[in-house]
């Protein structure tokens, strides 16, 4: 991996409306295809949400013995320590814990009128009694048209609701790295048209420390904080 975490840390950090990185081409590209085609060809999935008003035609799976054996193997890559370390240099935070039971993790996946409503994800993690910190979005998705929608979107809070400050298109080989707080709002809230055969495919790994964030998880929250673009929750 021929980047310099150091020199990015400066841009996580001064990035809007929360610390993030978009890497373009992160991945090997051969290994990636190899992912995707699996992830493509998977169908023993843990969860699929079909009728919830905040998540719609949604399978995941978080089972790392289920997974297939490239996916396997670039997630065990992503909780290595030397991408730990990788991690750590770019964001700041120090101590980062992967998580064994990818508790909300692994592969994701949206049909067609498929959607994700904007939400800050739960900051406990009962299992492992620690603090959620760190978010790691893979995109799988070859010859993705941005007529399709399903941009992921994050948010900031305001007075008069959530305002959409960017979006960011699933395209393949296209990374997402940011930092979870109880205001970290992200989805993508409005339902997909998507080809017969297509969908919006992902992995997802999130990363934990042992200590308490600063201005962030003073309740301990093991569900996700669903919201309308109001600033409402949703009941």
């Amino acid at each position: 991996m021929a980047i310099d975490p150091k020199s990015l840390a400066p841009t996580y950090a001064s990035s809007t409306p929360f610390p993030h990185l978009v890497f373009k081409k992160l991945w090997d590209e051969s290994l990636l295809k190899k992912v995707a085609e699996e992830c493509l060809a998977f169908t023993d999935w843990d969860e699929k949400k079909i009728f919830k008003s905040v998540s719609v035609n949604k399978r995941s799976c978080g089972i790392f013995g289920k997974l297939p054996p490239k996916t396997k193997m670039l997630l065990s890559y992503c909780n290595s320590s030397k991408f730990l370390e990788f991690l750590e240099e770019i964001t700041g935070e120090k101590g980062l814990i992967p998580d064994p039971h990818l508790l909300g993790g692994g592969i994701h996946s949206s049909l067609n009128d498929g959607f994700l409503k904007m939400h800050a994800d739960f900051n406990w993690h009962d299992r492992l009694k620690l603090y959620r910190r760190l978010n790691l979005l893979i995109y799988l998705n070859p010859d993705w048209d941005k007529s399709w929608g399903g941009e992921l979107c994050l948010a900031c809070k305001t007075d008069q609701g959530l305002h959409i400050e960017k979006t960011i298109e699933p395209l393949f080989n296209t990374t997402v790295l940011f930092t979870t707080t109880d205001q970290s709002f992200h989805g993508h809230p409005e339902p997909m048209s998507l080809p017969e055969g297509k969908f919006r495919n992902s992995l997802a790994l999130y990363y934990y420390v042992s200590e308490k964030p600063v201005n962030s998880a003073d309740i301990q929250r093991s569900y996700t904080d669903y919201r309308q673009l109001n600033g409402q929750r949703y009941l």
